[in-house]
């Protein structure tokens, strides 16, 4: 087993799933702002209806661990066949990363903050959740869904709760 690494990678593979998203939306708030929160709230919409549309169309098994393979001291849930959230490509996960740290990036942030996607889908790799092509759309997903909802909004200047 990898042991520290399992620990410093886990946060990636939980914080974007449908238990952590509201915390790291909170997260996004306190750094970013309501711009950003805006930003990624649109985002993450965008990115989830045409990441669910994938899932259903494709509806791709996901990996199995190889027999033999490293232990991990840690691990995380892998959605089942039966799950709504159970065909592998794309990563949603990733994606939920990828708009977030897109969001706080184009919304004046660092742009340090695009590799959060990264982080998410190497984290799902990591736990045998995912294959490298889906994160690598997952990524794709969430970040086009950012940059497109920041390009009309002035980097989420322009969004507002009530006009």
């Amino acid at each position: 087993a990898f042991g520290r690494l399992d620990y410093a990678v886990l946060p990636g593979a939980l914080m974007f799933g449908w238990m952590g998203i509201g915390p790291s939306l909170l997260g996004v708030l306190t750094i970013g702002g309501q711009p950003a929160t805006y930003l990624a709230l649109l985002a993450l919409a965008a990115g989830q209806i045409a990441n669910r549309a994938m899932k259903v169309f494709l509806q791709r098994e996901r990996p199995v661990p190889p027999f033999g393979s490293v232990l991990r001291v840690v691990s995380v849930k892998i959605p089942g066949p039966d799950d709504p959230d159970g065909a592998s490509f794309p990563s949603g996960d990733t994606m939920a990363a990828s708009a977030v740290g897109g969001a706080l990036a184009l919304s004046g942030g660092s742009p340090l903050w695009w590799a959060l996607g990264a982080y998410a889908g190497f984290a799902r790799v990591y736990f045998w959740c995912h294959y490298v092509l889906d994160v690598v759309c997952g990524y794709a997903v969430g970040s086009s869904a950012a940059w497109a909802i920041a390009a009309a909004s002035g980097g989420g200047q322009d969004l507002r709760w009530w006009h």
